[in-house]
C-alpha cells in the first residue's frame, strides 16, 4: 500500500494542480443584476417623462482571469439577426475597455431618443455579444439584450392631482413638472428628494393614487416646484393658481 501511494504521488505533478493557467486567455462575461441583486441578462427602458436625450446603459462585465498592467479591449458586436436597432440612430457604445490591473469594467451603450422616430410608437431591441478578441474573449453570460422606446403616456398618471394647484395634465406639462423637480427640489432639501424618489421611483413610476406625491409632500412640490414653474409658465393651462 505504501509503495502504491509512493507511485501516484511521484505521478503527479504541479501541473496536476494548477488553479488557474497562466497561458490560457482571459475572458469576461456580463455581470447585470437587476434592483433585487438577480443577475439578469436583459433590460428594457422607456424615455416616459425623462427630459434628456440619451439615456446611458452602464453594463458592468467582470474577468476570469488575471488582472495585467495595461489596458485591455474588450469586443462587443451587435448580432445582426436578433437586433433592429442602428448604431448612431438608436445607439452608440463607448469604447469597451478593461483597465489595466482591475477584475471589473462598464461597457457603457447611450440610448439616443432624437434620431429615429419610429420608437414613438414601437419598442426596438438590441443584442450585444461580446466577442473573442486578441487579449479577451467571452465567457459565460456573454450576450445581453436591450430594448427601448420613447412611447409617450397620453393618459393622465393617477398620482396626477385633478383638484391641486398643478397644470392640466398633457405630456408636455408634465415633462416640464419633473424638469423642475429635477432640478429644483434636490437644492431645496436632498433629504426630502432622496426620500421621495425612494418612495416613488424616478419620474413616480410607482405613485399611487392614494398615497401619491402630492398628498405626502404637496406643500414642499409647491414652494419648490410648482410656484417656481407658475412663475416661469403662468401661460400654461393651470387647475389652480399654486399659493404658500
Amino acid at each position: 500500500m505504501l509503495l502504491a501511494l509512493f507511485a501516484m504521488m511521484a505521478a503527479c505533478t504541479e501541473d496536476d494542480y494548477k488553479l488557474y493557467d497562466t497561458t490560457q486567455t482571459d475572458a469576461v462575461s456580463f455581470d447585470y443584476t437587476n434592483l433585487n441583486g438577480d443577475p439578469v441578462d436583459s433590460l428594457a427602458y422607456v424615455f416616459n417623462y425623462d427630459i434628456a436625450d440619451t439615456h446611458v446603459v452602464a453594463l458592468p462585465v467582470t474577468l476570469m482571469g488575471m488582472p495585467l498592467d495595461h489596458d485591455r479591449k474588450i469586443t462587443v458586436r451587435a448580432v445582426a439577426d436578433s437586433s433592429d436597432m442602428k448604431e448612431g440612430v438608436n445607439y452608440t457604445i463607448d469604447e469597451a475597455v478593461l483597465p489595466a490591473r482591475a477584475v471589473k469594467a462598464t461597457i457603457k451603450v447611450n440610448l439616443l431618443r432624437d434620431k429615429d422616430p419610429d420608437i414613438r410608437t414601437m419598442a426596438k431591441h438590441l443584442v450585444l455579444h461580446i466577442e473573442n478578441g486578441d487579449e479577451l474573449w467571452g465567457v459565460g453570460r456573454r450576450s445581453f439584450r436591450i430594448s427601448y422606446s420613447d412611447i409617450r403616456p397620453t393618459k393622465r398618471p393617477s398620482w396626477w392631482s385633478t383638484w391641486d394647484p398643478m397644470p392640466v395634465y398633457s405630456f408636455e406639462s408634465a415633462q416640464l413638472f419633473f424638469q423642475y423637480f429635477y432640478a429644483k427640489a434636490p437644492q431645496a432639501n436632498p433629504d426630502i428628494f432622496n426620500e421621495m424618489v425612494a418612495r416613488y421611483g424616478d419620474y413616480f413610476v410607482k405613485a399611487t393614487s392614494m398615497q401619491g406625491p402630492s398628498a405626502m409632500y404637496g406643500d414642499f412640490l409647491k414652494m419648490y416646484v410648482l410656484i417656481p414653474m407658475y412663475k416661469d409658465h403662468p401661460d400654461l393651462e393651470w387647475q389652480s393658481i399654486p399659493k404658500f
